[in-house]
C-alpha cells in the first residue's frame, strides 16, 4: 500500500480575495472529510512567495482518483479560488484542477 503526497497551491491574493483568511478555513474540513473516508489526512503546509500551500498524504494509490474527487468537492463548496491547482511531483509532475 504506496501512500501519495500531494500539494494544494493557492495563489495567496486569490484565496484573500475570494473571501478565505487562512489555511485552517481549508484544511480542518478538508481534514475531517479525508479523515471520514480513511482516505488520508492534511500533513502540514505553508506560506510565501505570493503562494500558500497544503500538503496532503493520501493513504494508498489505489484511492487516489476517489482522494481526488473528495479533494475537489471540499475546495469547491469553500469556493477557492479557479487558480487554485494540486500537484503531485512523484513519479513525475501532474497538475489537477479544481474545476473543470
Amino acid at each position: 500500500m504506496a501512500g501519495v503526497f500531494l500539494e494544494i497551491i493557492f495563489d495567496a491574493a486569490d484565496l484573500a480575495e475570494s473571501g478565505i483568511e487562512g489555511r485552517d478555513e481549508i484544511e480542518d474540513p478538508l481534514e475531517e472529510r479525508l479523515s471520514d473516508l480513511d482516505l488520508g489526512e492534511v500533513s502540514g503546509g505553508g506560506s510565501g512567495s505570493g503562494s500558500v500551500i497544503t500538503d496532503v498524504e493520501i493513504n494508498d494509490e489505489q484511492e487516489l482518483d476517489k482522494a481526488l474527487s473528495v479533494i475537489c468537492q471540499v475546495l469547491r463548496k469553500l469556493h477557492v479560488p479557479p487558480s487554485t491547482v494540486i500537484t503531485r511531483h512523484k513519479p513525475r509532475k501532474i497538475n489537477y484542477q479544481i474545476y473543470d
